[in-house]
């Protein structure tokens, strides 16, 4: 009997996390795959070509230039701490510190021209352990809503 609440406390505790980093079990691939994705594994990558949906770096209507001058902006609104720059290539380190645990998550985004407009290349992984939960996922969903933001 204690073995069965122990699970289920357990699964709930599980399930109000992801919800939480807005996991989006519904959406493709598929409640089964995202759950291995986010039980195993430590990053996220925000892309042209994303393993997940909600993962697609949104195109921004402005020069790469431009973009990059706003990002670290953008980065400090979302309360990260920008750890090292290198504007000639466009490319911003952070860290992300998470609200319960303060984990330390890295963040690595570089901004990519693309025809008139540019887009951004960007990487979270989790310093700590071998699955996330879909909070590396979560940081470049919230970077990706500020840059559409930004956009309009």
């Amino acid at each position: 009997m204690i073995i069965w609440l122990i699970i289920s406390a357990v699964v709930v505790i599980v399930s109000l996390v992801l919800m939480q980093n807005q996991a989006n079990l519904s959406q493709a691939p598929g409640v089964f795959p995202r759950l291995k994705r986010f039980l195993s594994t430590h990053q996220a990558e925000l892309s042209r070509n994303p393993a997940l949906p909600e993962l697609l770096s949104p195109h921004i209507n402005q020069p790469a230039a431009d973009l990059f001058a706003k990002l670290p902006a953008i980065v400090e609104a979302l309360g990260w701490q920008i750890s090292q720059t290198d504007p000639e290539q466009y490319r911003l380190q952070a860290v992300v510190t998470t609200a319960l645990f303060k984990f330390k998550d890295d963040v690595e985004i570089t901004v990519k021209t693309e025809g008139d407009g540019s887009y951004l290349l960007a990487r979270s992984r989790s310093r700590v352990g071998r699955a996330d939960f879909a909070a590396n996922s979560k940081h470049l969903q919230l970077l990706a809503k500020q840059l559409r933001n930004a956009d309009q």
